[in-house]
């Protein structure tokens, strides 16, 4: 039974999260990104590595930070992206903090990311929940089908304050106590398919706790060679496509609405095999960009058919 909103709280004390998975140079970047952004004057700020890894390969990393940064370690040997988050908040709230930021490992924040959270939060008072853009850096030179692709151009253009129906937990900052009164956490339904964080949000969002679009809370994900290409931005809209299926259905019991959506995928993949057959004379950028739609319905289409928990499809921190 849905509880009473609980009443926002002030902000005495951030804990920035990354949640982790055998990635030690691209933590080591974000730690060292760290290190050089300004944070909220007299705000208490510390940061918190939640490694999935049972190897415990990031605590190496982690450890050659404590003389420069307050930072804390944890691990969560049960494998998932819920699991981790999950360990993550459980760690920050035990830490005793008041709101949580979490940023992934493969990205780095922009040097008033943290500040410009805050003041989005205590600016909107309705708002419980900020949400910010993750804009793409490429660190090579790649030819323009591979930058221009849609995969990599997803950022939102709403306007400051603008209200979402759910976020993603790569650029996040919220208050602990919604979670703690409410006992709301990322569900292991999504554990290896991804959607966590869509599920997650729009369930909080349910229970009342606006999502506010904040693009003045600006972080970056590093696209290198393992990235662009075509291999994996077809196998990323693949991963999109399925989780976004996965989010709509699972435990859901509407088979009219399940039968429905699969008419619709199949209409809407027809239209998309047309647009690749036009699409073939107008150069390799729209080629690639009818063929990743095309993934990502045909991703779709498995995801509502199939509807399969936990099944692992794609990189683990996709």
């Amino acid at each position: 039974m849905k509880q009473d909103k609980t009443a926002k709280s002030p902000v005495t004390f951030i804990m920035i999260c990354c949640c982790t998975f055998k990635r030690p140079e691209k933590l080591k970047r974000l730690l060292n990104n760290l290190c050089t952004i300004n944070y909220p004057e007299n705000i208490r700020t510390e940061i918190l590595i939640a490694d999935n890894d049972k190897e415990k390969s990031a605590q190496k990393t982690t450890e050659g930070f404590k003389d420069v940064l307050p930072v804390h370690y944890t691990t969560e040997f049960k494998q998932g992206l819920s699991n981790i988050r999950n360990k993550a908040i459980k760690e920050a709230i035990s830490l005793g903090a008041s709101h949580i930021a979490f940023i992934d490992d493969d990205e780095i924040a922009d040097t008033n990311w943290l500040i410009n959270h805050v003041e989005f939060y205590n600016r909107f008072e309705d708002v419980y929940i900020s949400s910010g853009p993750t804009y793409k850096k490429f660190e090579n030179d790649y030819p323009d089908y591979i930058i221009n692709n849609q995969i990599f151009n997803t950022v939102s253009s709403k306007k400051l304050g603008a209200y979402k129906e759910t976020c993603a937990s790569g650029n996040v900052f919220f208050p602990l106590n919604i979670i703690k009164e409410n006992q709301i956490y990322f569900s292991a339904d999504f554990n290896f398919s991804g959607s966590e964080d869509t599920d997650f949000f729009s369930r909080l969002k349910e229970f009342g706790y606006n999502i506010g679009w904040n693009c003045n809370a600006v972080n970056y994900e590093l696209i290198n060679d393992e990235r662009a290409n075509i291999k994996w931005i077809l196998t990323r809209a693949f991963h999109n496509g399925y989780s976004v299926a996965l989010s709509k259905f699972v435990n859901k019991k509407n088979c009219f609405k399940r039968v429905f959506y699969i008419i619709k995928k199949l209409m809407t993949l027809t239209g998309n095999i047309v647009a690749i057959i036009f699409s073939l004379p107008l150069g390799m950028t729209k080629l690639l960009n009818s063929v990743t739609r095309f993934t990502k319905n045909l991703g779709k289409l498995a995801g509502v058919i199939i509807l399969k928990h936990n099944t692992y499809y794609g990189d683990y921190n996709a």
